[in-house]
Protein backbone atom coordinates (compact mmCIF):
# COMPACT_ATOMS: atom_id res chain seq x y z
CA UNK A 1 0.00 0.00 0.00
CA UNK A 2 1.41 3.40 -0.96
CA UNK A 3 1.51 6.60 1.17
CA UNK A 4 -1.45 7.98 -0.80
CA UNK A 5 -3.46 4.88 0.06
CA UNK A 6 -2.87 5.48 3.80
CA UNK A 7 -3.94 9.14 3.48
CA UNK A 8 -7.13 8.17 1.70
CA UNK A 9 -7.98 5.64 4.45
CA UNK A 10 -7.36 8.15 7.29
CA UNK A 11 -9.52 10.81 5.64
CA UNK A 12 -12.34 8.32 5.18
CA UNK A 13 -12.24 7.33 8.85
CA UNK A 14 -12.24 10.98 9.93
CA UNK A 15 -15.28 11.78 7.78
CA UNK A 16 -17.09 8.77 9.26
CA UNK A 17 -16.43 9.94 12.86
CA UNK A 18 -17.55 13.48 12.10
CA UNK A 19 -20.70 12.20 10.46
CA UNK A 20 -21.54 10.04 13.46
CA UNK A 21 -20.96 12.94 15.90
CA UNK A 22 -23.15 15.31 13.92
CA UNK A 23 -25.87 12.67 13.66
CA UNK A 24 -25.78 12.12 17.47
CA UNK A 25 -26.02 15.85 18.27
CA UNK A 26 -28.82 16.36 15.75
CA UNK A 27 -30.79 13.42 17.15
CA UNK A 28 -30.44 14.71 20.73
CA UNK A 29 -31.62 18.20 19.81
CA UNK A 30 -34.51 16.81 17.82
CA UNK A 31 -35.60 14.52 20.68
CA UNK A 32 -35.32 17.28 23.30
CA UNK A 33 -37.37 19.63 21.13
CA UNK A 34 -40.04 17.00 20.65
CA UNK A 35 -40.28 16.27 24.41
CA UNK A 36 -40.52 19.98 25.23
CA UNK A 37 -43.23 20.43 22.58
CA UNK A 38 -45.44 17.75 24.13
CA UNK A 39 -44.74 19.21 27.59
CA UNK A 40 -42.97 16.08 28.73
CA UNK A 41 -40.02 17.96 30.29
CA UNK A 42 -40.89 18.82 33.94
CA UNK A 43 -40.68 22.48 35.02
CA UNK A 44 -40.12 23.97 38.51
CA UNK A 45 -43.48 24.87 39.96
CA UNK A 46 -43.99 28.24 41.64
CA UNK A 47 -44.84 26.60 44.94
CA UNK A 48 -41.56 24.62 44.81
CA UNK A 49 -39.36 27.73 44.68
CA UNK A 50 -37.46 28.53 47.88
CA UNK A 51 -37.46 32.14 49.00
CA UNK A 52 -34.79 33.38 51.43
CA UNK A 53 -36.62 35.40 54.09
CA UNK A 54 -35.50 38.96 54.86
CA UNK A 55 -34.73 39.49 58.54
CA UNK A 56 -35.69 42.89 59.88
CA UNK A 57 -33.77 43.85 63.03
CA UNK A 58 -35.13 46.49 65.37
CA UNK A 59 -33.59 47.93 68.53
CA UNK A 60 -36.87 48.35 70.37
CA UNK A 61 -40.10 46.45 70.85
CA UNK A 62 -42.31 47.17 67.77
CA UNK A 63 -46.01 47.94 68.07
CA UNK A 64 -48.61 45.56 66.67
CA UNK A 65 -49.28 48.00 63.82
CA UNK A 66 -45.55 48.12 62.92
CA UNK A 67 -45.35 44.31 62.94
CA UNK A 68 -48.32 44.06 60.57
CA UNK A 69 -46.80 46.67 58.24
CA UNK A 70 -43.46 44.82 58.13
CA UNK A 71 -45.13 41.48 57.44
CA UNK A 72 -47.24 42.99 54.67
CA UNK A 73 -44.34 44.79 52.96
CA UNK A 74 -41.61 42.16 53.25
CA UNK A 75 -43.52 38.89 53.76
CA UNK A 76 -40.69 37.88 56.04
CA UNK A 77 -39.90 36.95 59.60
CA UNK A 78 -39.31 39.80 62.06
CA UNK A 79 -36.62 39.40 64.71
CA UNK A 80 -36.69 41.89 67.58
CA UNK A 81 -33.45 42.55 69.45
CA UNK A 82 -34.32 44.12 72.81
CA UNK A 83 -32.05 46.84 74.18
CA UNK A 84 -29.88 45.23 76.83
CA UNK A 85 -30.48 46.62 80.30
CA UNK A 86 -27.53 47.74 82.45
CA UNK A 87 -26.56 45.67 85.46
CA UNK A 88 -26.42 46.94 89.03
CA UNK A 89 -24.44 44.20 90.80
CA UNK A 90 -20.80 44.23 91.82
CA UNK A 91 -18.57 41.68 90.08
CA UNK A 92 -16.36 39.33 92.03
CA UNK A 93 -12.63 38.83 91.45
CA UNK A 94 -10.09 41.43 90.38
CA UNK A 95 -11.71 44.76 89.51
CA UNK A 96 -8.64 46.93 88.84
CA UNK A 97 -8.67 47.82 85.12
CA UNK A 98 -5.52 46.94 83.17
CA UNK A 99 -6.71 47.46 79.56
CA UNK A 100 -9.43 49.30 77.67
CA UNK A 101 -10.68 48.53 74.15
CA UNK A 102 -13.12 50.61 72.08
CA UNK A 103 -13.42 48.95 68.68
CA UNK A 104 -15.66 51.70 67.30
CA UNK A 105 -12.77 54.22 67.30
CA UNK A 106 -9.77 51.89 67.26
CA UNK A 107 -8.74 52.30 70.90
CA UNK A 108 -6.73 49.50 72.53
CA UNK A 109 -4.45 50.67 75.32
CA UNK A 110 -3.19 49.56 78.74
CA UNK A 111 -4.61 51.23 81.85
CA UNK A 112 -2.29 52.23 84.68
CA UNK A 113 -3.36 52.74 88.31
CA UNK A 114 -1.03 55.18 90.10
CA UNK A 115 -1.53 55.60 93.86
CA UNK A 116 -1.08 59.37 93.93
CA UNK A 117 -3.10 62.26 92.49
CA UNK A 118 0.05 64.36 92.17
CA UNK A 119 0.14 65.95 88.71
CA UNK A 120 3.71 64.82 88.02
CA UNK A 121 2.83 61.24 88.96
CA UNK A 122 -0.23 61.26 86.69
CA UNK A 123 1.73 62.83 83.82
CA UNK A 124 4.38 60.11 84.03
CA UNK A 125 1.70 57.40 84.04
CA UNK A 126 0.11 58.94 80.94
CA UNK A 127 3.34 58.27 79.05
CA UNK A 128 2.53 54.54 79.19
CA UNK A 129 -1.21 54.48 78.40
CA UNK A 130 -4.54 55.53 79.87
CA UNK A 131 -4.83 56.14 83.62
CA UNK A 132 -7.39 55.20 86.28
CA UNK A 133 -7.82 58.30 88.45
CA UNK A 134 -6.92 57.41 92.06
CA UNK A 135 -9.96 57.35 94.32
CA UNK A 136 -12.49 56.76 91.56
CA UNK A 137 -14.42 53.51 91.28
CA UNK A 138 -13.10 50.24 89.89
CA UNK A 139 -14.60 48.04 87.19
CA UNK A 140 -18.03 46.65 88.11
CA UNK A 141 -18.35 48.69 91.32
CA UNK A 142 -21.44 50.73 92.09
CA UNK A 143 -19.34 53.85 91.61
CA UNK A 144 -17.98 56.07 88.85
CA UNK A 145 -14.69 54.82 87.35
CA UNK A 146 -12.74 57.68 85.73
CA UNK A 147 -10.19 56.73 83.06
CA UNK A 148 -8.35 59.45 81.12
CA UNK A 149 -5.70 59.51 78.42
CA UNK A 150 -3.91 61.63 75.84
CA UNK A 151 -5.27 62.60 72.43
CA UNK A 152 -2.85 63.64 69.69
CA UNK A 153 -3.60 64.02 65.99
CA UNK A 154 -0.01 64.58 64.88
CA UNK A 155 0.85 62.65 61.69
CA UNK A 156 3.84 60.95 63.37
CA UNK A 157 3.81 59.96 67.06
CA UNK A 158 6.65 57.83 68.41
CA UNK A 159 4.96 57.17 71.76
CA UNK A 160 1.55 55.57 71.04
CA UNK A 161 0.34 56.60 74.50
CA UNK A 162 0.04 60.17 73.21
CA UNK A 163 -2.92 59.06 71.07
CA UNK A 164 -4.42 56.53 73.51
CA UNK A 165 -7.84 58.22 73.39
CA UNK A 166 -7.83 59.58 69.84
CA UNK A 167 -11.30 59.96 68.29
CA UNK A 168 -13.06 59.88 71.68
CA UNK A 169 -15.20 62.74 70.37
CA UNK A 170 -16.63 60.42 67.68
CA UNK A 171 -18.26 58.08 70.20
CA UNK A 172 -22.05 58.07 70.25
CA UNK A 173 -24.92 56.63 72.26
CA UNK A 174 -24.86 52.84 72.20
CA UNK A 175 -21.16 52.33 71.40
CA UNK A 176 -19.51 49.59 73.49
CA UNK A 177 -16.40 49.96 75.65
CA UNK A 178 -14.60 46.87 76.98
CA UNK A 179 -12.59 47.22 80.19
CA UNK A 180 -10.37 44.31 81.21
CA UNK A 181 -9.09 43.33 84.64
CA UNK A 182 -6.90 40.30 85.33
CA UNK A 183 -9.98 38.12 85.80
CA UNK A 184 -12.96 39.74 84.04
CA UNK A 185 -14.18 41.68 81.02
CA UNK A 186 -16.57 44.56 81.76
CA UNK A 187 -18.68 45.78 78.84
CA UNK A 188 -20.01 49.34 79.12
CA UNK A 189 -22.45 51.18 76.83
CA UNK A 190 -21.86 54.86 76.01
CA UNK A 191 -24.81 57.09 76.92
CA UNK A 192 -23.39 60.64 76.60
CA UNK A 193 -20.48 62.51 74.98
CA UNK A 194 -19.76 66.23 75.33
CA UNK A 195 -17.06 68.92 75.14
CA UNK A 196 -16.19 70.75 78.36
CA UNK A 197 -13.67 73.24 79.68
CA UNK A 198 -11.20 71.59 82.06
CA UNK A 199 -11.70 74.18 84.79
CA UNK A 200 -15.46 73.75 84.57
CA UNK A 201 -15.50 69.95 84.68
CA UNK A 202 -16.66 68.38 87.95
CA UNK A 203 -16.81 64.58 88.00
CA UNK A 204 -18.37 62.81 90.96
CA UNK A 205 -17.07 59.36 91.89
CA UNK A 206 -20.33 58.40 93.57
CA UNK A 207 -22.92 56.45 91.57
CA UNK A 208 -25.83 54.13 92.30
CA UNK A 209 -24.78 51.75 89.51
CA UNK A 210 -21.47 50.78 87.84
CA UNK A 211 -20.51 53.79 85.72
CA UNK A 212 -17.55 54.64 83.49
CA UNK A 213 -16.32 58.12 82.58
CA UNK A 214 -13.69 58.67 79.88
CA UNK A 215 -11.78 61.91 79.33
CA UNK A 216 -9.03 63.07 76.99
CA UNK A 217 -6.22 65.46 77.83
CA UNK A 218 -2.74 66.37 76.59
CA UNK A 219 -1.40 67.16 80.06
CA UNK A 220 -3.62 66.32 83.00
CA UNK A 221 -4.61 69.46 84.93
CA UNK A 222 -3.97 71.89 82.04
CA UNK A 223 -6.58 74.58 81.32
CA UNK A 224 -8.06 73.38 78.05
CA UNK A 225 -11.13 71.83 76.46
CA UNK A 226 -11.68 68.12 76.96
CA UNK A 227 -14.00 65.51 75.54
CA UNK A 228 -15.94 63.61 78.18
CA UNK A 229 -17.89 60.37 77.63
CA UNK A 230 -19.97 58.46 80.15
CA UNK A 231 -21.12 54.83 79.99
CA UNK A 232 -23.14 52.29 81.96
CA UNK A 233 -22.18 48.69 82.70
CA UNK A 234 -24.01 46.11 80.59
CA UNK A 235 -22.41 42.80 81.55
CA UNK A 236 -19.47 41.16 83.24
CA UNK A 237 -17.73 38.07 81.89
CA UNK A 238 -15.05 35.98 83.57
CA UNK A 239 -11.88 35.41 81.58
Amino acid sequence: MTRNDYSTTDEGTLHTKRGFLLYTVFSFVLLAGFLWTIDFVPELRVEDKVEVPTIVVTTQEPTQEEIEDIEEETASHTVTVPREEPVTHVATGSQVPIRIVIERIGVDTPVLSPASTDIDVLDRALLSGAVLYPGSGEAGENANMLIFGHSSYLPVVNNQAFKAFNELSKLSDGDIVHVYSESHTYSYRINDVWLARAEETVISFEASAPTLTLATCNTFGAKQERWIATAELLRTEQL
